[in-house]
C-alpha cells in the first residue's frame, strides 16, 4: 500500500475529533511523528483545487474528467460496483484540509450520506502525486470510505418501524399495520405444461376466477411469482398446501375495517412521490413508506417512527465464471453505519367506529354525492364523517365548499337577534322582495306571507324575511354571528377541515348571504358545527385528533342566544319544515340552495339537527329539499 496511508488515517482521526492514546494521554515514545506540513513542496501549486475537483466529480458520480494515476473509466467502474448495493443512495463530497509530505498531498474529503434522521458524515482520505506541475489523484476505494478495499463494497439495508395505529374513541385500532400473506404460484417450480392446470386449482381453492388467474399466470414471465390473493393468515385455506408450486410471501400492510372506511379522513400509506422525496432534503427515498393523504400524511412522522437503517461493508461478488479462492478467515460483513429502529406512536381519535360504519352503509346506496357528519355535544368530538361512493377519496364531508341555503338562517337569525329582535318579534314576509336590481322570492308553494314572528319565518323558512334583515345586519355582523356558531374562520383543527367563508360584498350579495347563497360557502362539517353550537349552548369547533383541538377565536355564543336559537330550531321540528325528524331529533333546520348555470340550475338539499347528545348534518349535492331528501338519511342513521 501507499507510504502515506498511516498518515492519511491519522489526519482523518484528527479531523473527526479523535486523539491518539487512551484517556487523552499523549502518544508513547514509540509512536511515529508525522512530518506533514500545510505548505506545498517548492515549485508546486497547492492541491486544494485538485481536491475540490475530485469532490465535485464524486458528488456527480462522474470521474471521466478527473486527473488520476489510473484510467478514469476503470475507477468509474469500481465506484459503480461500490454503490451497487446502496439502492440508488449516493453521498455528497466536500473538500477539506490538505497537508503535504514529501512529494505527496493528502486531502480530506467530508463524505455525507442522506441517511437516517441526522445523516451520516465521515472523513475519507484522498492522496495526490504530482506530474510536472499538476496533481494526480492516487485512485483507491478509500476515497469513498477509509475501510473500503478492492474486494469490498457498501450495502444498504432498511427495516421500517411498525407503523403506529390510528385508534377510535374507545382506544381500539381503526387502522394498524398487520401481517398479510401473498398466496401465489412460483412458475420456476413448475413445467410449462403444468401452468394452466395448477393455476386453475389454486384459483378454485382461494375462491377467485380460474380463467382470469390462469390468463395472468400464462402472460407472466417463466420464472415469475404470480399472486393469486392476499389474505390474513387465518383466512388462508388449508387446501393450498396441496397445490404444486405454491409460494406464500409475508408482507406488511396498513389496514382498516375495510379499504374504504373513512378513507377521505384517515388517508393512505404508500411510496413517497418524487416531489415528496425532493422536498424531504434527503430524509425520504423510494424505499420508504409514508402517509400519502389524510391523517396518515398529517401525522406521518409520528406514525412512521424511525426505521432501522444500516450500511454494511461486504465482500464484492466474484466476476462471472470466477471461483472463490480458499481463505482460512472468510470475510465477515461489518456494519459501518447503524440507526436503530424506534417505536412509532399512534394517534387517538374522537371517531365512533360503529356510527361511522353505519353512516357509510346508509350512504353506500346513494346516487351522487351525499354526506353525513355527526358531532358529540359534550366535547365537540367528530364522531362520524361519511360520504357516498361518488365522493371518492376527496374529503367532501369535512372540506367541501357548498352553498348552505336556508340552514344558514341559524346564523342570520343570531345576527338579527343581536340587532334587537327576539323569537317572538314580528318580521315582514312578502311573496317577493327586490334589492337593487335583483328580486328574491320564497320557495315554490310557500304560503305563510305577511307579518309573522321571527320563529315562524325560521321554521317555515321564509326567504324574504331574512333578505329584509340584511338592511339592518352588516357583513361584519353576519360574519361575527357565524364565528359564534363555529364557522367563518379558518381554524387548523388538526385534520382536513373547512369551516366556511362568510364575506358578503354589495347589498345584493349581503341579502343573498342571509339565506345561505351568494358568497357564503360551507362544508357539511361546518354546518354540523352550527347545529352543535346551538345544541350544546356554546361555540363548538369540532375536533378529531386528541391533543389537536382548536379553540374558538370569535365572541362566544351567549346562553340566552343559544336558548333563543334552540326555541326556533325546536319549533322547526315540532311544526315546521323538519317535522319528519319528530321523535328523532329535538331541533333542526332544513335548507336548499341552487347552484349551476342560470337556466340549468340544480339544488343542494340540507338538514342540520341535534338531540340530547349529538348534532348532525346531512347533505345531498343534487336533491329535492332538505325535508324530503336529506332528512331521511338522519332518520336512517339514528333509527
Amino acid at each position: 500500500m501507499r507510504r502515506l496511508l498511516a498518515a492519511a488515517l491519522a489526519a482523518i482521526l484528527l479531523a473527526s475529533g479523535c486523539t491518539p492514546g487512551a484517556d487523552g494521554e499523549s502518544p508513547g515514545p514509540e509512536t511515529s511523528q508525522s512530518t506533514a506540513t500545510n505548505e506545498p513542496p517548492e515549485n508546486l501549486p497547492a492541491a486544494d483545487s485538485a481536491l475540490a475537483a475530485v469532490a465535485r466529480a464524486l458528488s456527480a458520480q462522474d470521474l471521466s474528467k478527473v486527473r488520476m494515476d489510473t484510467s478514469p473509466a476503470e475507477a468509474q467502474e469500481e465506484v459503480d460496483t461500490i454503490f451497487a448495493g446502496m439502492d440508488g443512495i449516493h453521498p455528497t463530497f466536500e473538500p477539506g484540509e490538505v497537508s503535504y509530505e514529501g512529494d505527496e498531498a493528502i486531502g480530506v474529503l467530508e463524505v455525507t450520506f442522506p441517511l437516517g434522521v441526522e445523516g451520516w458524515t465521515y472523513p475519507a482520505p484522498a492522496t495526490f502525486t504530482h506530474d510536472g506541475d499538476e496533481w494526480l489523484l492516487e485512485w483507491a476505494p478509500t476515497v469513498i470510505h477509509p475501510e473500503l478495499t478492492s474486494e469490498t463494497r457498501l450495502r444498504y439495508r432498511q427495516e421500517e418501524a411498525r407503523r403506529g395505529p390510528i385508534n377510535d374513541n374507545t382506544g381500539l385500532a381503526l387502522v394498524e399495520e398487520r401481517a398479510l400473506f401473498e398466496v401465489g404460484l412460483d412458475k420456476a417450480r413448475l413445467t410449462e405444461a403444468e401452468w394452466p392446470t395448477v393455476a386453475a386449482q389454486l384459483a378454485t381453492v382461494v375462491e377467485i376466477d380460474p380463467a382470469t388467474f390462469s390468463e395472468k399466470v400464462l402472460k407472466s414471465g417463466p420464472r415469475a411469482f404470480v399472486i393469486a390473493k392476499t389474505l390474513p393468515q387465518v383466512e388462508i385455506p388449508a387446501a393450498v398446501a396441496d397445490v404444486k408450486g405454491l409460494h406464500v410471501r409475508e408482507i406488511r400492510a396498513v389496514l382498516g375495517p375495510s379499504s374504504s372506511f373513512a378513507a377521505p379522513l384517515l388517508g393512505t400509506v404508500g411510496e413517497p412521490t418524487a416531489e415528496m422525496i425532493e422536498q424531504s432534503e434527503g430524509k425520504l427515498t423510494v424505499n420508504d413508506r409514508v402517509g400519502r393523504s389524510g391523517l396518515q400524511s398529517r401525522y406521518d412522522e409520528q406514525l412512521r417512527g424511525v426505521p432501522m437503517v444500516r450500511v454494511d461493508l461486504v465482500q464484492r461478488p466474484l466476476p462471472e465464471g470466477a471461483s472463490p479462492s480458499p481463505s482460512p478467515t472468510p470475510f465477515e460483513p461489518r456494519t459501518l453505519f447503524l440507526q436503530d429502529e424506534s417505536v412509532s406512536e399512534g394517534i387517538e381519535l374522537s371517531m365512533d367506529r360503529d356510527l361511522q360504519a353505519k353512516a357509510e352503509e346508509i350512504l353506500s346506496a346513494q346516487e351522487g354525492l351525499a354526506t353525513l357528519v355527526v358531532v358529540n355535544l359534550a366535547d365537540g368530538g367528530l364522531l362520524a364523517a361519511a360520504q357516498s361512493p361518488a365522493g371518492g377519496t376527496y374529503p367532501h364531508a369535512t372540506f367541501g365548499k357548498f352553498a348552505p341555503g336556508s340552514t344558514f338562517k341559524v346564523v342570520s337569525a343570531l345576527a338579527m337577534m343581536r340587532h334587537g329582535l327576539t323569537p317572538s318579534s314580528t318580521v315582514q314576509c312578502p311573496a317577493n322582495l327586490t334589492v337593487d336590481t335583483y328580486t328574491f322570492g320564497n320557495y315554490s308553494g310557500y304560503g305563510n306571507t305577511g307579518a309573522i314572528t321571527l320563529t315562524d319565518a325560521f321554521k317555515y323558512s321564509c326567504n324574504t324575511a331574512f333578505v329584509g334583515g340584511a338592511e339592518q345586519v352588516t357583513g361584519e355582523q353576519l360574519n361575527a354571528a357565524a364565528g359564534s356558531l363555529g364557522v367563518g374562520t379558518d381554524y387548523d383543527a388538526g385534520f382536513t377541515s373547512n369551516f366556511g367563508t362568510v364575506a358578503p360584498g354589495n347589498r345584493i350579495d349581503r341579502a343573498a348571504s342571509m339565506i345561505g347563497q351568494g358568497q357564503v360557502t360551507m362544508s357539511p362539517l361546518g354546518m354540523a358545527a352550527v347545529a352543535a353550537s346551538v345544541g350544546a349552548g356554546r361555540t363548538v369547533i369540532p375536533w378529531l385528533v386528541k391533543g389537536h383541538e382548536a379553540s374558538p377565536t370569535a365572541a362566544p355564543l351567549a346562553a340566552a342566544e343559544a336558548q333563543n336559537l334552540q326555541t326556533m330550531m325546536k319549533a322547526t321540528v315540532d311544526s315546521g319544515t323538519a317535522q319528519s325528524l319528530k321523535g328523532t331529533m329535538i331541533g333542526a333546520k332544513t335548507g336548499t340552495a341552487q347552484f349551476g348555470p342560470v337556466g340549468n340550475q340544480q339544488t343542494h338539499a340540507w338538514m342540520i339537527a341535534y338531540d340530547e347528545t349529538v348534532a348532525v348534518s346531512a347533505f345531498v349535492e343534487v336533491g329535492d329539499s332538505g325535508g324530503t331528501t336529506a332528512a331521511p338519511l338522519i332518520t336512517a342513521l339514528f333509527s
